[in-house]
């Protein structure tokens, strides 16, 4: 960005502006020498002097406002500047008057600091032919002065060739009075640098029967900005971004600068300067400055975040002797939570539970996790908990059918946290396995004994206690004897049947 070697002159004689009737009373700002409709900046030579061409200078600090624009000369003497003021109605101004600084001490002696000229257009043309000027000196102006009243001078009346005199002592008012509706309006020029001293102006006030209007000149304006890639992955930058989605955990840049319209003598362009970052926190009442960087017309003043929850930030730059300050627009960082769950058994049995277990991030107690899952294509819940210490959480869905399951778990927002879901995990549901078949039972045997019956008597007729009992009372009588170490008893005797003796099996 260039600074103009010098303002040019721009006389307000050059045409008249038709500006409306002030309305009531209003303050405009005047952004460095960027003037409205109604000001004009204008030049001349001091008496036995020449014009010279003085530099716009700014400075932080005044009587109106944050700052004050002014001319510096360098020490060049002869030569006047300043500023002109339109009077649309001047036979009713009741009070005009500018405030002024001088940075340095009077030289030696008393002198002529400048002058202000009245200059009327009592024929109405727009000063096409001919006007009325009144001038009034000023002379020995140091630190800040705030104006004498134009409106109050009365002064000798000249026509414009300056050889005629109009009237002697008289306001502006007064001259003004006589033309009627048909004259036009009137320029007001404070001139000042003649002694070569540099100086600023501020705090322009013209009062009329209809209102005042008061001029505050202000530094240039400028407009900070928050540069930053758009998602936490991209690489991408965007300038004046106003939104941001993180994720817990992530974190980001902010890239901070400034630039300027520029005012007629400061061309459009960015600016040097301070940034500071300021930082509203989910649940705060107002910004805090959170770091300050700087940044010139070529570079970037840098801030690294990580909120855990949404933040809003804004840069603010800092003003300066040139430059107003500024504040950029609010960037809205939103953060969701951060899930991380774990599905132990993704293959499985029908009737056998789902289970997942995990925890989130912030951690936190109390916020809603939801397990879902996805039929068709709609996401259902099919259990719900809240976080415990930690933020744990645990959830557990039966497997009703066989097939291959899609579940998530969705975490509810929550205390500056937005909303958010884990990845779809998979789960294949096996069907139950088939029964055992019952053993066939293997059938068991009995085996019966067999009943010996004595050859002498009838089949079934023998009572059991002489068919088992004779034989172990005969046998018992000889325990003695067929006790070991004894001699073994002998056998009873049998007589021998004869084969049609034996019973017919067959019967």
């Amino acid at each position: 960005m260039l600074l103009a070697v010098a303002l040019g002159a721009v006389l307000p004689l050059a045409g008249a502006v038709h500006v409306p009737a002030a309305a009531l009373d209003r303050t405009v700002v005047v952004d460095g020498y960027a003037l409205p409709a109604g000001l004009a900046y204008v030049t001349a030579a001091c008496p036995g002097g020449q014009e010279r061409s003085p530099y716009a200078t700014y400075r932080q600090g005044s009587v109106l406002g944050d700052h004050a624009i002014g001319l510096a000369f360098g020490g060049a003497t002869g030569g006047m500047g300043g500023i002109a003021a339109w009077v649309p109605e001047p036979a009713g101004l009741l009070d005009a008057g500018l405030a002024t600084y001088h940075p340095s001490a009077l030289p030696g002696g008393s002198g002529r600091d400048g002058q202000v000229v009245v200059q009327f257009d009592a024929l109405g043309d727009g000063f096409q032919s001919a006007w009325l000027e009144g001038r009034y000196d000023v002379s020995d102006l140091a630190g800040w002065h705030s104006g004498d009243d134009v409106a109050d001078i009365a002064t000798s009346w000249y026509w414009s060739d300056d050889a005629s005199q109009w009237s002697a002592g008289d306001t502006l008012a007064e001259v003004a009075a006589p033309w009627g509706p048909d004259a036009g309006g009137a320029w007001l020029n404070f001139e000042l640098g003649c002694r070569g001293r540099d100086f600023f102006f501020d705090d322009l006030r013209v009062r009329t029967t209809a209102g005042t209007t008061t001029y505050d000149f202000e530094g240039v304006r400028t407009q900070a900005f928050i540069s930053a890639a758009p998602t936490h992955h991209s690489t991408a930058l965007q300038r004046g971004v106003t939104r941001l989605d993180l994720v817990s955990g992530q974190d980001h840049y902010l890239l901070a600068d400034a630039d300027t319209p520029g005012d007629g003598v400061w061309t459009p362009g960015y600016v040097s300067g301070t940034a500071t970052l300021w930082a509203r926190p989910w649940g705060a009442a107002g910004f805090a400055p959170v770091s300050s960087g700087g940044f010139r017309s070529d570079t970037y003043a840098h801030f690294h975040i990580r909120p855990d929850r949404q933040t809003e930030y804004q840069v603010r730059t800092t003003a300066d002797d040139t430059f107003e300050a500024a504040s950029s627009a609010t960037l809205l960082v939103t953060v969701a939570r951060q899930v991380k769950a774990r599905t132990p058994a993704t293959r499985l049995r029908q009737g056998q539970p789902i289970r997942v277990k995990g925890h989130i991030a912030p951690a936190e107690r109390g916020i809603r996790v939801t397990l879902q899952r996805k039929v068709g294509s709609r996401w259902r819940p099919v259990d719900r908990a809240r976080t415990g210490r930690g933020g744990r959480f645990a959830l557990a869905v039966r497997a009703s059918s066989t097939g291959r399951w899609k579940i998530r778990v969705a975490v509810a927002a929550a205390h500056g946290n937005l909303a958010s879901v884990t990845a779809t995990t998979r789960v294949t549901v096996l069907p139950r396995p088939e029964p055992k078949p019952k053993p066939v039972p293997v059938p068991v045997v009995v085996p019966i004994p067999v009943t010996h019956v004595p050859a002498d008597g009838e089949k079934g007729t023998v009572a059991p206690p002489s068919h088992h009992g004779s034989g172990r009372a005969a046998r018992s009588g000889s325990a003695d004897e067929g006790a070991p170490g004894g001699t073994p008893p002998a056998a009873p005797d049998r007589a021998p049947l004869p084969p049609a003796a034996l019973p017919d099996r067959r019967d």
